[in-house]
């Protein structure tokens, strides 16, 4: 049987802890950031942008207060993908508070910090290495082909931003596009590959000299999802030698980068080559950038 005391200490541990939750919910509504606190946000930010800024957002949720900065550059996914937001000279990061301010990436460098409301806006800059040469901006300068020896064949049709070989193709294209990838939907190549082991060939030639060529690579989440086709062999030439070559599984997600150093070469030819015995749903996705 309960006894009087006993009922006593129940209730009183029962009223601390309602306490505690109402006290809890007090402080995290405070947190909150309010329509005042969004406008001071994004009136910081438009009164310092400057041509090639982008915005970030900060704990993931923050980005629901991205309609205040309509016409600028803005990356609204959950998390900040910060090899992308590196071609950026400054990143703005909006941040609600916290309890813990955001955490610089390893090489940034924070330049100012301003209190907006409830909220707190970032200026960063990325390391020390600049974009040289973009292959998705680049993309009209490749040269497409697919087949090997008397068989080859150019890709000669450019249109609405792919190189088609011979007449429009909705997916047999090499082509700029925006899929989900490992978590996130990325600006991305699209080269989905050729059935019967067809090699299909991209190629720049002359790129810019820089210190590192970084390749990203991956299928999308729809191809990984498929039990369908064939792995795909995936290889990347600067000028006659192969500096990359793997093969990724059906069902293998990821995406996968690679630093090569071209330091001492120069301008460089970069050629990407993609194969597979069977092609279906082998949507294969790839960035390629040099950093000088």
């Amino acid at each position: 049987m309960t006894g009087p005391v006993t009922r006593i200490a129940l209730s009183s541990i029962l009223v601390a802890a309602a306490l505690a939750y109402i006290g809890m919910a007090a402080v995290q509504r405070a947190n909150v950031p309010d329509e005042a606190s969004w406008e001071q946000a994004a009136s910081t930010v438009r009164a310092g942008w400057k041509e090639g800024d982008l915005v970030v957002f900060w704990p993931a949720w923050a980005h629901a207060g991205a309609a205040g900065f309509q016409g600028l550059a803005v990356d609204i996914a959950e998390l900040p993908d910060w090899y992308e937001a590196a071609k950026h000279p400054r990143v703005w990061v909006v941040a609600s508070p916290s309890g813990k301010e955001p955490e610089l990436p390893g090489g940034w460098h924070a330049v100012s910090r301003t209190e907006a409301g409830r909220i707190t806006v970032h200026m960063w800059t990325p390391g020390e290495l600049v974009l040289a040469w973009d292959g998705l901006q680049s993309l009209k300068d490749a040269k497409v082909s697919r087949g090997d020896g008397e068989k080859r064949q150019g890709c000669s049709t450019w249109q609405d931003g792919k190189w088609h070989c011979g007449a429009q193709h909705p997916w047999q294209n090499v082509g700029r596009i925006s899929r989900d990838i490992a978590g996130r939907v990325r600006d991305v190549i699209w080269a989905h590959a050729r059935d019967n082991s067809e090699p299909l060939e991209i190629r720049w030639a002359g790129v810019s000299a820089g210190r590192t060529l970084t390749v990203n690579v991956g299928l999308t989440q729809r191809a990984i999802e498929q039990v369908t086709g064939s792995p795909v062999e995936f290889e990347v030439r600067v000028g006659d030698r192969v500096e990359i070559s793997r093969s990724i599984d059906i069902n293998e997600a990821g995406w996968f980068r690679y630093d090569i150093d071209v330091s001492n070469l120069g301008p460089v030819d970069v050629t990407v080559r993609i194969v597979a015995k069977k092609n279906q749903d082998r949507q294969l996705c790839f960035t390629a950038d040099m950093w000088r």
